[in-house]
C-alpha cells in the first residue's frame, strides 16, 4: 500500500489534478492484477516420468498502482513432487537464507519494473528449497528471490492435496513484496523451475494418464484482495503403453476363535504395487466364497450427508484402511464406515485428503466391493481391513479351517493408462487350531486384458494369462458387443509357442483353445473383430464402460477355474 500511495502522489503532483479529483468526488477505480499468460514446459512428457518442469506466469496491473499479493498454482491430479526425495531445510535455516544445497529442488526468477522516473526493468534470480512442513501438511516449498542491490525476499509455498477438488495439488504463496531496496516495484513475470530428480532420486512425477491435464494460476492483489483473476495452460502426457502395471493381491481372514461357521470374521485385503508403475484408477475385489455379509450388522449406517461432512457416527465404523506411499513418512491410518447408498446396497467408504472414497457392494454368490475414482498417486501398499467381533460385517459361511475351504479371491485393477489386470489368489486363514488339515494348494493367476476399438468399429482384443501351474485347455467368450469377422482367427501362443489353426475352435463368440503341450502362459491377440455401432460411438466419445469377457481354464491337473473379466474398451 505504501508503494501505491507514493505512485498516486507523484502522478497527482505531475498532472496537477488532485484538487480536481477531490472536488468532483469521483468514484474509485477498482484495482486488479491480471494473469495475462501462463506457460508450462517439461523436459519429457513421458507418463509417470520425472521431468524437469518450468512454469512462467505473466502479470499486468490495472491501474498500475496495484500489485500482486497472493499466488495460487493448482497442479493437476498426478503431477506430484516427492518431499522425501530431497533433504528438508528447517524453517529457521530458510529464514536465514542458509538452506543446505541438498535441499535445493529448483530455481526462480522474477522480472519487475522499478516504479520511478526512468526506472529500469530488473530481473532477480533465486532458488527453491524443500522445507520441513508444519504438522498436518504433506510438503512445503521455500522460494528465495535475491534482487540486485537489495535484501533477499523469502516466500513459503503451502502445499495441499485437495481430495475435495479431484485430488489436485494446490500451492499457495502469499504476501508478494511491493518494494525492493526501498523502491516501489511492479512484478511483471514470475518463473519457477523444479528439477525432476534430486541426487538420482525422482522428485517430480508426471500423471500416469495420457489425457489432457491443466495447470491453473490464480492471483489476488493488494488493493482488491477480494478479486481473483486466473488463467490456465494444458499439457498431455504420452507413452502410457511403456508404463508397467503390476498390482498384486493378498489377503488374510479369520482370527483365533473366529473361524467357525457363522463366526464374525476379520478380513484384510491388501493391494501391493510398485510406486513407479501406473497408478490404480479403480479396483473390484471379490472375496472368497467362504465369506458372506451378516445382514444384521447393517442396522446402523452412516448417512450420505454425514459421510460427506466427515461426521459418521462411531457405531458405523466397521474397519480401517492403511495407505503407504513414498510421498509419506508414515502410512496413513483411516477409519472405514458402512455408508447408506440410496437405491443401492450399503457400501464401504473412507475419507482421503478431504475427499470421499465411497465404494459399491455387489452380492451374488460372493461379496464384491468396487472402488472407483481413486487418486493418481504413487502407492506401495493399500490394506483394507473389515473388523470382526460381535458387530462384524462379515461372517464365515463355512468352517474356514477345513482343507476344502473356498479361499480364492479375485480382483480386477484398472490403471490410469487404460490397462486392466485381473488376479486370483487364495487368502490365508489365521486362527486355525493345531492339527487342522493343511489347505489345498491353489493356483495363482494374473490376467492382463485389453480391448481397442476404432471409430469405424474395428476391434482388437489382447489377453495374457499367467498361472502358477500348467494350463491344459481354455475357452474365451467375447462380450455381446463384439463379434468375430468371417474367417478371422486370433494369434495364440502358449509359453511362446504359437498354436496352429486346428487348435483353435470358434463357435459364434466362443473360442476354444485345445492345448496339446500345457503351459503357464497363454497370450491371445485377436485383431479380426467388429464392435457394435453403439460401442464404437461410445468409445469415440471417450466413454469407457466395462464389457464382460468370460474365461474358463482347465489346469493340467484337471482343476477348473472360471473368470469374469471386466474389460474397458479404449480408442484404437
Amino acid at each position: 500500500m505504501v508503494g501505491s500511495k507514493l505512485r498516486f502522489r507523484v502522478l497527482c503532483s505531475l498532472l496537477a489534478v488532485c484538487p480536481l479529483v477531490s472536488a468532483m468526488g469521483a468514484a474509485p477505480v477498482l484495482a486488479r492484477v491480471d494473469v495475462t499468460a501462463v506457460g508450462a514446459t517439461f523436459s519429457s512428457l513421458q507418463a509417470g516420468g520425472a521431468p524437469d518442469f518450468g512454469l512462467t506466469i505473466d502479470l499486468s496491473s490495472n491501474p498500475a498502482s496495484d500489485d500482486p499479493k497472493d499466488l495460487v498454482i493448482t497442479l493437476p491430479q498426478g503431477l506430484v513432487a516427492n518431499p522425501l526425495a530431497a533433504q528438508r531445510c528447517p524453517i529457521d535455516a530458510f529464514n536465514a537464507d542458509a538452506c543446505p544445497a541438498a535441499s535445493r529442488v529448483g530455481t526462480t526468477s522474477v522480472v519487475a519494473q522499478i516504479e520511478a522516473p526512468l526506472g529500469p526493468q530488473v530481473t532477480a534470480s533465486g532458488d527453491v528449497y524443500n522445507l520441513v512442513p508444519p504438522a498436518g501438511e504433506p510438503a512445503r516449498l521455500g522460494v528465495v528471490v535475491r534482487p540486485p542491490l537489495a535484501s533477499p525476499q523469502r516466500y513459503q509455498v503451502a502445499v495441499r492435496l485437495r481430495g475435495d477438488r479431484g485430488f489436485v495439488i494446490e500451492n499457495s504463496m502469499s504476501g508478494l513484496e511491493r518494494t525492493a531496496g526501498g523502491l516501489p516495484i511492479r512484478i511483471q513475470r514470475i518463473q519457477l523451475n523444479l528439477t525432476g530428480q534430486v541426487a538420482g532420486k525422482p522428485f517430480l512425477r508426471m500423471p500416469t494418464a495420457c489425457r489432457r491435464a491443466e495447470i491453473a494460476v490464480a492471483v489476488r492483489s493488494w488493493d482488491e484482495p477480494q478479486v481473483t483473476t486466473s488463467r490456465a495452460t494444458a499439457f498431455t502426457p504420452s507413452g502410457c503403453e511403456r508404463l508397467p502395471f503390476r498390482p498384486r493381491l493378498s489377503g488374510v481372514m479369520g482370527a483365533p476363535g473366529a473361524t467357525k461357521l457363522r463366526s464374525h470374521v476379520p478380513v484384510t485385503a491388501s493391494v501391493i504395487s510398485d510406486p513407479s508403475d501406473a497408478a490404480v484408477a479403480a479396483t473390484t475385489v471379490t472375496l472368497p466364497l467362504a465369506l458372506g455379509v451378516d445382514l444384521g450388522s447393517l442396522q446402523k449406517l452412516c448417512q450420505p450427508d454425514q459421510f460427506a461432512a466427515d461426521a459418521c457416527p462411531a457405531d458405523t465404523r466397521v474397519g480401517r484402511a492403511r495407505l503407504a506411499s513414498p510421498l509419506l513418512e508414515q502410512p496413513l491410518e483411516l477409519p472405514v464406515y458402512i455408508v447408506q447408498r440410496p437405491g443401492e446396497l450399503p457400501a464401504l467408504g473412507f475419507r482421503l485428503f478431504g475427499g470421499a472414497i465411497l465404494g459399491r457392494t455387489r452380492l451374488g454368490g460372493a461379496v464384491t466391493n468396487v472402488f472407483e475414482g481413486l487418486p493418481d498417486l504413487p502407492l506401495s501398499r493399500f490394506d483394507l481391513t473389515v473388523d470382526g467381533g460381535p458387530r462384524g460385517l462379515l461372517q464365515a459361511v463355512s468352517d474356514l479351517c477345513t482343507p476344502r475351504t473356498r479361499r480364492d479371491a479375485q480382483a480386477t485393477f484398472a490403471a490410469f493408462t487404460g490397462v486392466d489386470v485381473t488376479v486370483a489368489t487364495p487368502f490365508a486363514v489365521d486362527g486355525c487350531p493345531a492339527g487342522a488339515g493343511a489347505p489345498v494348494a491353489r493356483t495363482r493367476y494374473r490376467i492382463v486384458e485389453g480391448l481397442a476399438v476404432s471409430r469405424l468399429g474395428r476391434a482388437v482384443l489382447t489377453l495374457r494369462v499367467s498361472a502358477s501351474r500348467p494350463l491344459g485347455r481354455a475357452t474365451l467368450a467375447l462380450p455381446r458387443e463384439v463379434a468375430p469377422l468371417r474367417g478371422s482367427r486370433p494369434i495364440v501362443r502358449v509359453d511362446g509357442r504359437r498354436l496352429g489353426r486346428r487348435a483353435l475352435v470358434l463357435r459364434g463368440r466362443k473360442l476354444e483353445l485345445r492345448i496339446t503341450r500345457p503351459g503357464r502362459t497363454i497370450e491371445v491377440r485377436w485383431a479380426g473383430l467388429r464392435a457394435s455401432r453403439a460401442l464404437a460411438g461410445a468409445v469415440a466419445r471417450g466413454r469407457r464402460a466395462p464389457l464382460t469377457v468370460r474365461l474358463a481354464v482347465v489346469e493340467a491337473s484337471g482343476e477348473r477355474r472360471a473368470f469374469t473379466l471386466r474389460v474397458r474398451a479404449r480408442k484404437l
